[in-house]
């Protein structure tokens, strides 16, 4: 493929991922497939960015600026299977401006993280930290993203941002973030 076709092929798929990802069945339908495009389009940036014939400065541009989309986009998806399940869960802001907390119950949850509603405002990356009611373990979590419902709620999805096997669930369960490259 030259290098017109790629760079028109992958602002077309990486526009079309974008507008998709939020979608609650994006995921399971197409996650796996839109992981593969995304993994082929960094590497192929990349061969093309160090090819012996050297891009100009505007393909050089628009490579730069595909590879980063395409890593933002892959960072995105998400890491592992999702369990239905409801665990009481207090989540707490220590915000100095707005400090809250509130009991609630966790939707789905995997080894990274969990989605449940909440009453309060939550915004893309705010920290919060998350104890489970029925037997006290805490982690600190930042919010991955957030839907205000027309109930009034917020629906959002915790990260955690340590490693820990919160939930008690299998390690084998997680996939890697950045899955291994054939070599």
């Amino acid at each position: 493929m030259c290098r017109t076709h790629f760079l028109a092929g992958a602002y077309r798929h990486l526009e079309s991922i974008e507008a998709q990802i939020h979608e609650p069945r994006f995921h399971t339908q197409h996650g796996e497939l839109a992981s593969r495009f995304l993994e082929h389009c960094m590497r192929e940036a990349t061969n093309i960015a160090c090819a012996a014939e050297l891009p100009n400065n505007l393909e050089r541009a628009q490579l730069l600026d595909i590879l980063l989309w395409a890593s933002e986009l892959y960072g995105r998806l998400r890491r592992g299977p999702r369990v239905r399940a409801s665990i009481p869960i207090l989540v707490r802001s220590e915000d100095a401006q707005k400090p809250w907390e509130e009991k609630t119950e966790t939707r789905e949850l995997s080894v990274h993280g969990f989605s449940f509603l909440c009453r309060h405002e939550l915004r893309d990356g705010d920290a919060l930290l998350c104890v489970r009611l029925d037997n006290g373990r805490r982690v600190g979590a930042r919010v991955a993203w957030a839907r205000p419902k027309d109930s009034g709620e917020t629906e959002a999805g915790l990260e955690f941002v340590t490693e820990t096997d919160f939930w008690g669930m299998e390690a084998s369960l997680a996939t890697p973030v950045f899955p291994k490259m054939d070599r």
